[in-house]
């Protein structure tokens, strides 16, 4: 049980600074005027200009995911659950290798991503079918399944579209919330402190929450109900805030006239002043009306 603590937390401490850093960098990247239109990116490097640094993120991340794919196989009662969940984690190794030294073209990154994803919400839908609906681990996977499957959606979403923001924002705030849950499905599963009143972990079976009671377990499911979606909110806040930031930061909004993005990425400020549109007037040349018959 202690193992499997330690697992969920290690994904949170993964999971979720990651996807606040892929989040702020999409953000970033897509509100920056450039001349070359945006376009999502599978990995954004940090802002620093020739430095042994700027790979820092994919090299923790590398790091994290050989803990996991070490891990994993100890996690589950069975061989092939194990197979299920460490097959899509080799995946994600591997794409984090190729980006760091022979990175692939985008779209296929996030297709071979998109495939990960849905591979690891179809392992999280098999393992929460193998419990019984007593066992709280039923919940938290289905859960879990849910968010790999946003995920693999918004992933397969940017290797067709890769322009489109709104995916790549979903990506990221998916990541974030996939951290999130881990560390709410450790905490309530494996942490007597945080197991919902009614239910117990089994002494006989480990790595099994169970509860007793229909009433204990029903209030057991609305606390996780509840759990997620505070979570999903907390996320979303996050979003929207981080994109107020950065806009503000990058001056895309402000008193100074009204941003306009183009299709190449970059503003035009548009005059808003009388005193701009005064001058406009003394440099437009006039011409002069010819006269009517009436008016001779």
């Amino acid at each position: 049980m202690a193992l499997l603590l330690l697992y969920h937390l290690l994904s949170f401490l993964y999971l979720f600074p990651y996807g606040l850093y892929h989040l702020i960098s999409s953000i970033r990247s897509y509100l920056i005027p450039s001349p070359s239109p945006y376009k999502a990116l599978p990995f954004h490097p940090l802002p620093f200009p020739s430095s042994p640094f700027r790979s820092l993120p994919l090299h923790f991340s590398l790091v994290c995911l050989l803990l996991s794919c070490l891990l994993s196989p100890f996690l589950f009662p069975s061989f092939l659950l194990s197979l299920q969940f460490t097959f899509p984690l080799l995946l994600f190794t591997l794409l984090s290798i190729f980006l760091l030294f022979s990175p692939p073209p985008s779209d296929l990154v996030f297709l071979l991503a998109s495939l990960s994803f849905y591979l690891l919400s179809l392992a999280s839908s098999n393992s929460s079918s193998s419990f019984p609906t007593t066992d709280l681990q039923s919940k938290s996977l289905s859960l879990s399944s849910l968010i790999s499957l946003v995920s693999a959606l918004s992933s397969l979403t940017l290797a067709i579209s890769p322009r489109l923001f709104l995916a790549e924002l979903t990506l990221a705030s998916s990541i974030s919330l996939h951290g999130l849950w881990s560390l709410q499905s450790g905490l309530s599963l494996y942490s007597d402190a945080f197991i919902p009143n009614g239910c117990h972990t089994l002494l006989e079976k480990s790595g099994v929450t169970r509860c007793d009671l229909d009433e204990s377990r029903a209030r057991a499911v609305e606390i996780f109900d509840l759990a997620f979606v505070f979570h999903a909110t907390v996320v979303a806040v996050i979003a929207v805030a981080a994109y107020g930031v950065v806009a503000r930061v990058q001056g895309v909004s402000g008193g100074n006239g009204n941003a306009r993005r183009h299709n190449s990425g970059a503003y035009e400020v548009l005059p808003t002043s009388s005193v701009a549109v005064d001058d406009l007037e003394h440099h437009v040349p006039m011409k002069a009306m010819p006269k009517t018959t009436a008016q001779e």
